[in-house]
């Protein structure tokens, strides 16, 4: 038996002989792979040929990497690319006649007559389709639907004339239709069979559904009905599904209500038999907005059926498309986001003389009757709405709309507006989504919008259904530069006019500005000392009942 030392010889003599591994060839081995080199072979001799690396390509210099920007990849879906594209100005010649549509219920067609002359091209590219649907209902599901055009432009009566007309031809035995919109005043905008929002009772709602086969709602009272189980909401027999203003609850749907509407009309997300095809809900969904995203994970919430688009196209889409930062832009390309009857013009002042500025636009223009002006926050607009006041003296009538109002006192001040008793409207951007009021002259962006989609539904209000309509954007020099580098991102820096605001200090108006800002303080003075007496009674109280009940 070898002893242990000469083992340890042997095993030493193998390591360090001729026949042993050479470390310089492992190194060989190891840079060879590592750089991925290739080994021929000569046919003749077998003599193989390595290259070998150098030195530089085999070790990676630490600190010597050069980092690039990547760019955003942009991915659009075949339906968005292969949209329905119809004229978004609103001229004569893209007019259609009311026979240019057919399948409409006769006493539905003899009510349009009545009230309306043309179609607009939005509706007459749209209508012919969905009238057709309408009348019967097919094995196949229908196509869900995507509608982007500018504000104005009667995508509202798109959706409401294909659910009258198939609640002519169907006996629908509950709920047959459900629009969707995210604010209460565009719920409340058209009149209909139910009105699901926050400032009506919700026991009278329960009647309502009883009884209700189109339903308007908000998410939120939506989602209260759904989930009570006192509540006769019934969407099992569900036909058409609209989301009004899509692109504002694209983030929050799925989460907030969507899930549980589809849970509750027994939607199904395919079928393994003819006979689950035959008992299938066929529910077609009807996306609508102003500034539809073209981002395929915001569209994909939705889970749209076979979706197609019809967009207005814009006359300038050659502008939107050679714009610098385009990739930037959530838009569909070349669509229209602006009427086209709009005129925007910019007043560049100084930031404290903003509120003069604006009283002094307002009175160059006695013919405009209506004038909405936009603010964005609450606490501006109540302010604003006090200067105003005290610097026209009452001769025309200024109120606020803003979150400070609720239910039927925002309605109030909503309806004197449109009936025209009240002047200037100072609003929170509350009341720039779909809300249609008649005949506003002119849109005043008193605070720069956070954003060109904001921007866009702000001065939406104006120059509908081909109106004529002004937009007004109050700015210091430096917002300015802000404002076209936003706009122009989407092509809506067009035409823009300019002028500059300066007012010398001897002008009388300059002495009725001082008194105004005095008043202003001393009225938020009183109501700040008449909040925090009643905070403080308040607290007085519920004090005094701890101590009744520590008491007791």
């Amino acid at each position: 038996m070898e002893s242990k030392k000469k083992r340890k010889k042997r095993i030493r003599n193998y390591s360090s002989g001729d026949d042993g591994i050479d470390e310089t060839m492992i190194d060989e081995i190891d840079s060879t792979a590592i750089a991925n080199q290739s080994v021929s072979y000569k046919e003749e001799d077998d003599e193989i040929v390595e290259n070998i690396p150098t030195n530089d390509s085999l070790y990676k210099i630490l600190g010597e990497e050069s980092f690039n920007t990547t760019k955003k990849i942009s991915v659009t879906s075949k339906w968005i690319r292969s949209g329905t594209n119809f004229p978004a100005n609103l001229s004569d010649e893209n007019l259609a006649e009311l026979d240019a549509v057919s399948g409409l219920h006769r006493s539905l067609m003899e009510t349009l007559k009545n009230n309306i002359k043309k179609w607009f091209p939005v509706q007459h590219s749209l209508l012919p389709h969905l009238i057709a649907e309408s009348k019967h209902t097919s094995i196949l599901p229908p196509r869900d639907l995507a509608i982007s055009a500018p504000t104005g432009s009667g995508k509202t009566l798109c959706y409401i004339l294909p659910i009258l007309n198939s609640l002519s031809y169907t006996v629908a035995p509950s709920i047959h239709a459900l629009i969707v919109a995210p604010i209460q005043n565009l719920v409340t905008q058209i009149e209909a069979t139910a009105l699901l929002c926050g400032n009506h009772d919700v026991n009278a709602e329960r009647r309502q559904l009883k009884r209700a086969r189109v339903v308007f709602a908000t998410p939120g009272r939506l989602m209260e009905h759904l989930v009570d189980p006192l509540s006769s909401i019934d969407v099992s027999h569900l036909r058409y599904l609209i989301i009004d203003e899509a692109d504002r609850m694209s983030q929050t749907a799925r989460l907030e209500w969507l899930d549980a509407l589809e849970q509750a009309a027994h939607l199904t997300g395919g079928w393994t038999s003819v006979d689950d095809l035959l008992s299938a809900r066929h529910v077609q969904k009807i996306l609508v907005s102003a500034t539809l995203s073209r981002d395929v994970e915001k569209l994909h919430i939705w889970k749209l059926r076979y979706p197609r688009l019809f967009k207005a196209s814009a006359e300038y889409s050659e502008e939107v498309k050679n714009a610098t930062s385009i990739g930037d832009v959530d838009q569909i390309d070349g669509a229209a986001l602006l009427p086209s009857s709009l005129s925007h013009h910019v007043v560049i002042c100084e930031l404290r003389m903003k509120p003069l500025a604006l009283y002094v636009e307002i009175q160059n223009k006695p013919l405009w009757k209506r004038i909405l002006v936009f603010v964005n926050n609450k606490l501006a607009s109540r302010r604003l709405a006090i200067l105003l006041k005290v610097l026209s003296a009452d001769v025309y009538r200024v109120e606020e709309l803003s979150s400070n109002l609720f239910g039927r006192r925002r309605q109030k001040v909503l309806n004197r507006f449109k009936k025209g008793s009240t002047r200037v409207l100072i609003s929170s951007d509350v009341l720039s989504r779909g809300i249609d009021v008649q005949d506003v002259d002119a849109v005043i962006n008193y605070d720069k919008p956070i954003s060109e989609r904001l921007f866009i539904h702000r001065v939406g209000r104006t120059a509908r259904c081909g109106k004529p309509g002004t937009a007004i954007s109050l700015t210091t020099s430096g917002e300015r530069k802000d404002l076209e580098s936003m706009l122009s991102k989407t092509g809506c820096w067009r035409d823009v006019g300019e002028t500059v605001f300066e007012i010398d200090d001897e002008d009388p108006l300059q002495g009725r500005y001082r008194s105004a800002l005095a008043t202003l303080k001393d009225i938020v003075e009183k109501r700040d000392d008449k909040v925090n007496a009643f905070s403080k009674k308040r607290r007085g109280r519920v004090k005094m009942k701890r101590k009744e009940r520590n008491a007791s």
